[in-house]
């Protein structure tokens, strides 16, 4: 299939064309058709896999403009939030459809300023959400599409009691999309009781992860070297796009540190610094052609950026799931990429030799 079968408008095939998407990723082909046909359906996928493009894509066929509030998307993170309307707001372009992301760490002032202008789809986060419905500046009495992505992320930060405050401001009958990367038993829950009865159940999980195309290495470096690694790495790829982890917002500032004392230049971004600031920081790095990132894993979750060619696994991710979503940032839209990970004893190489048998995925050494 392709983009030019789906049941949509030629505009908005145009700016598809103009985002450069060329093939759907198995997300968009199987969900988009469900979605424009009015069906609720749940989607098991990893991040990475173009979920945004899945759910965009129908909502900006089936709103007018003009209808004002009629989309909900509610989010886990604001890099998140901003990140979806911007991709929302490119395949928008040629529709007339206004796009707002409301957060925290922004003015409440300025998103109401943006909400008097009746934006037909709104991006949020769960804690800003509630708070604009119960001030009374959002009024979700005739939305009719609410999206729920990485549900699993916004219940492990303890958003369940929000998400469902949520859902009790706008109508039963509505269509619902809801995206996650995994399936616990309280999800479920939520689907049952909030969901139409013949919703559709959709595991794109492992059909096609979007770690198949990334190269696996690792490196054994003792603690104190890791640093030296990084640099040789970095020197060794200057035009790399590169994406750095670390566990704690203080190795991050840490290690940049550490660089630029090398005469690597590098940003760092973690919860700790102002919204403005991470917002610069981010267009900076997807300005340049090659640029260094160091990141801890809260937000890095939201980072979205296609032509990511390194993951460094500075720190080492202490769990499965958490090694998957950070390689993840690479080898997005069928690209390449590249991940390496630092272990410095043998249990931290066994851990991820564990992880890449379960993935079916080849981690070889990087000497």
């Amino acid at each position: 299939m392709n983009f030019n079968e789906l049941k949509i408008s030629d505009s908005l095939k145009q700016a598809i064309r103009n985002k450069g998407f060329k093939e759907p990723s198995e997300v968009q082909e199987k969900t988009i058709p469900a979605a424009l046909e009015g069906k609720d359906f749940i989607g098991k996928a990893k991040t990475g896999t173009g979920k945004t493009a899945a759910f965009a894509i129908p909502l900006i066929e089936k709103i007018s403009p003009g209808q004002g509030f009629k989309a909900l998307i509610v989010v886990p993170t604001r890099e998140l939030a901003m990140q979806a309307k911007k991709e929302i707001a490119e395949i928008a372009i040629g529709s007339n459809l206004k796009t707002v992301a409301v957060f925290g760490g922004q003015s409440i002032n300025v998103q109401a300023d943006l909400l008097y202008k009746k934006p037909e789809i709104v991006v949020g986060t769960p804690g800003r959400l509630l708070d604009l419905f119960y001030r009374g500046l959002l009024n979700g009495k005739n939305v009719s599409f609410l999206i729920l992505d990485e549900a699993d992320k916004m219940f492990d930060m303890g958003f369940r009691e929000d998400i469902e405050k949520i859902i009790h401001e706008i109508p039963r009958e509505r269509q619902t999309m809801l995206f996650s990367a995994t399936m616990p038993e309280e999800i479920l829950e939520l689907t049952e009781q909030y969901m139409k009865q013949d919703k559709i159940f959709f595991d794109l999980s492992e059909d096609e992860s979007p770690v198949a195309e990334v190269e696996q290495f690792y490196m054994m470096v003792d603690r104190k070297q890791k640093v030296s690694a990084l640099q040789r790495i970095i020197k060794t790829h200057p035009q790399a796009k590169t994406l750095v982890f670390c566990r704690t917002k203080r190795t991050v500032d840490w290690l940049s540190h550490e660089l630029a004392k090398r005469g690597v230049k590098a940003f760092a971004i973690h919860g700790d610094k102002p919204q403005n600031m991470r917002n610069r920081i981010m267009e900076k790095y997807k300005g340049f052609r090659g640029g260094v990132l160091i990141a801890t894993d809260l937000v890095a979750r939201g980072i979205h950026v296609d032509d990511i060619d390194n993951v460094i696994n500075f720190d080492f991710p202490q769990e499965p799931e958490t090694y998957i979503h950070r390689i993840g940032r690479t080898a997005r839209q069928g690209k390449k990429g590249r991940a390496i990970s630092f272990c410095s004893n043998v249990l931290e190489l066994e851990h991820l030799e564990r992880t890449g048998s379960r993935h079916n995925a080849q981690i070889q050494e990087l000497r």
